[in-house]
């Protein structure tokens, strides 16, 4: 089931209502969609849909947004996207910055087959600053072309374009992932080398030269919580060895660790250890007179 908001859009193609009756490949759509506000569109997808499609689209321009498997991500002029035909997804523009963008609409055994061996089986994947723009204008001056007497040999040219999108997108994918885990392990080891504890992510995006979204990103990609929490489990940690060996008081800790004020150092101390500093070093104390 869908529910689409089209827009402005040049269809460069569009196929029939029996489409997919080449189980093969098909091709349901290619085209361009030009900015506008109220862009959306909506998918809802079953294993059994004969028809259900991979969705693939380079951003001209602009921003937009996607929502698929409880994820969220933003697009812009340069990413490339891939949404799986296995999965429900929603996607539409920026309302401040709407975007423009070249598609392509397609499904069959074949794709099925190169997305399961190349590993796209997420629901969907975003690629920063891809290459495959020119696989789309190949596709688009192949459909150009098509009439009814080479729609066979048109098929063939596109299905074989297809291949290469996939392909390539399948490395610039591999690529990117190499970069992220080593960009992801540099942003922790500068979060470390902070001795101050006064690091913030303003800090991280600024001396990495990166998109705060990005770094989020990456990082929770990677060890499996954002930036900021890792930033919070470490002074939380600085905060437990001071208390427990009895060092600062609670506001020169505050002060140490960077908290605008002792009270909102004890604020995030309960909240995350489940007592208050005071309690905290009261118990650690006790545990020392017991051990010896």
């Amino acid at each position: 089931m869908s529910r689409i908001v089209q827009g402005i859009a040049k269809f460069i193609y569009r196929a029939g209502s029996n489409y997919s009756k080449n189980s093969f490949f098909f091709i349901e759509s290619v085209g361009e969609s030009l900015p506008y506000a109220d862009y959306l569109v909506e998918r809802t997808r079953t294993k059994n849909d004969t028809k259900s499609i991979y969705v693939f689209e380079y951003v001209r321009g602009g921003k937009g947004h996607i929502e698929c498997d409880g994820k969220s991500y933003t697009v812009q002029k340069g990413d490339f996207y891939f949404l799986n035909r296995l999965h429900t997804h929603l996607y539409y523009s920026d309302r401040e910055d709407p975007y423009s963008k070249v598609w392509i609409n397609a499904g069959g055994r074949l794709l099925d087959g190169l997305v399961n061996a190349c590993g796209l089986t997420n629901g969907a994947l975003v690629i920063r600053d891809s290459h495959t723009l020119p696989l789309f204008e190949r596709m688009k001056t192949a459909l150009s072309t098509a009439n009814a007497d080479n729609t066979e040999e048109v098929m063939a040219e596109c299905a074989k374009i297809m291949c290469d999108l996939i392909l390539t997108v399948y490395e610039e994918h591999r690529k990117e992932q190499r970069l992220t885990v080593g960009t992801a392990e540099r942003i922790k080891d500068y979060i470390d080398s902070g001795l101050s504890y006064n690091v913030s992510l303003d800090d991280i995006a600024q001396h990495f030269y990166l998109n705060k979204s990005y770094i989020i990103s990456i990082f929770s990609a990677k060890y499996g919580y954002t930036p900021k929490q890792y930033i919070i489990s470490r002074k939380m940690s600085a905060a437990r060895t001071m208390l427990e060996e009895n060092m600062y008081g609670i506001a020169d800790i505050a002060d140490i660790l960077h908290f605008s004020s002792s009270q909102h150092f004890s604020s995030s101390f309960k909240k995350n250890v489940g007592v208050s500093p005071d309690e905290y070093r009261r118990r650690a104390q006790q545990h020392k007179e017991t051990q010896n």
